[in-house]
């Protein structure tokens, strides 16, 4: 039994291939080939050259690098060599990368914000040194700058519940005044009276 892989049946059996013909001597060859899927060749539409330009713009200012910089590590991440270039195929790589980058400067700003804030609250040594202990037993390491930024964010929630509970520990200051500091605050007051008090005195006694 054999079976007829040439001629109009066998390209009617699959739409995937194609038919290409080959001479050897004087034998033609019939030989099926797959067709490959076809790259999309158009170029960016408005709506997504504003895009990218909108995220390299917003990387420039969170990272104070010039715009052209971050275009060039666009064109080497999508191998072009300026934005007329990229293709509508290679639009969804280009879009990742600068949201990514995005993404890794905002979490870097955010960290070096929970930082800038835990040390102001820990100004006094003792204080500190508690929250060094705390991220020493919870993360393995006291360096605030290898912490990620949910473990600052815990660490900074820590040291605000441990800051409350000691101010509650420490009673607050009596408000009654003792005589000395009635006197100094109300001399026009005080004086008079006292004086009142020991002329009535003198006159009972």
């Amino acid at each position: 039994m054999s079976n007829n892989v040439r001629g109009k049946e066998n390209r009617a059996a699959s739409r995937d291939f194609h038919e290409n013909n080959v001479q050897a001597g004087r034998d033609v060859i019939s030989i099926l080939l797959p067709d490959l899927p076809k790259t999309e060749i158009r170029p960016l539409v408005p709506a997504q050259r504003k895009q990218l330009n909108k995220l390299v713009k917003e990387i420039a200012e969170a990272s104070n690098e010039e715009g052209f910089v971050v275009w060039q590590k666009v064109h080497a991440e999508v191998s072009v060599k300026n934005i007329d270039e990229i293709t509508v195929d290679q639009y969804p790589n280009a879009l990742n990368y600068l949201q990514s980058m995005l993404d890794r400067l905002r979490d870097g700003n955010d960290c070096k914000s929970l930082m800038h804030q835990l040390l102001k609250k820990t100004s006094e040594n003792k204080v500190r040194q508690r929250l060094y202990e705390y991220c020493d037993i919870s993360f393995g390491t006291r360096h605030l700058a290898d912490l990620a930024k949910s473990q600052l964010q815990q660490a900074l929630g820590w040291l605000c519940n441990d800051l409350t509970e000691s101010e509650k520990i420490i009673p607050p200051p009596s408000s009654r005044l003792v005589w000395s500091e009635l006197i100094r605050s109300y001399p026009t007051i005080i004086g008079p009276i006292f004086i009142f008090g020991i002329v009535i005195g003198a006159v009972i006694f």
